[in-house]
């Protein structure tokens, strides 16, 4: 009943920190868009490569993030509802995001932080766009990156390359 309860997934972080006692005290969209960057590279599926599990997992984060930037109303509703981070679950930021690659952590650090911003001015209104912005540029880049890296691995290497042309002639 552990792989359901406590999946290695969710529960592989250095610190211990599992992702239900994060992602609770924030709004689906971010919560969402967290769970999946969080789980990136680390939930395998059958009949998928691991770095195309990964790459989509990236992809329903940022779907996430951008469903939450659709809809203005959230912005109050989730900062209403997400007092600081370390006040509910005794961890900040950077305990949160150690471990992960630098551009998720990125990513995860800007999610969360729009969660504490204080949303009752222009500047808070202002920064909640910029960390989202800079949240889904670095899930953008890391994605760029695992495609450019699983299509050099999808290419036969030169001793594959050689062997077809052999057998072609």
């Amino acid at each position: 009943m552990e792989h359901v309860n406590h999946p290695k997934h969710y529960n592989s972080h250095p610190k211990g920190i599992e992702c239900i006692d994060i992602i609770r005290h924030y709004v689906c969209d971010i919560a969402n868009a967290i769970k999946y960057l969080w789980r990136a590279g680390l939930k395998v599926e059958m009949g998928m490569e691991d770095i195309e599990k990964e790459i989509e997992d990236m992809e329903k984060a940022l779907w996430y993030i951008k469903d939450y930037k659709t809809f203005p109303q959230h912005r109050i509703l989730g900062i209403a509802a997400t007092p600081a981070l370390r006040y509910l679950t005794g961890y900040g930021i950077d305990d949160v995001t150690s471990g992960y690659e630098k551009r998720i952590a990125a990513a995860i650090g800007g999610l969360l932080r729009v969660g504490i911003i204080s949303g009752h001015s222009v500047y808070a209104v202002e920064e909640w766009e910029y960390w989202l912005d800079n949240a889904t540029n670095a899930i953008q880049e890391r994605i760029l990156e695992l495609q450019q890296r699983h299509s050099l691995h999808s290419l036969p290497s030169f001793e594959e390359a050689q062997g077809e042309q052999k057998q072609e002639g």
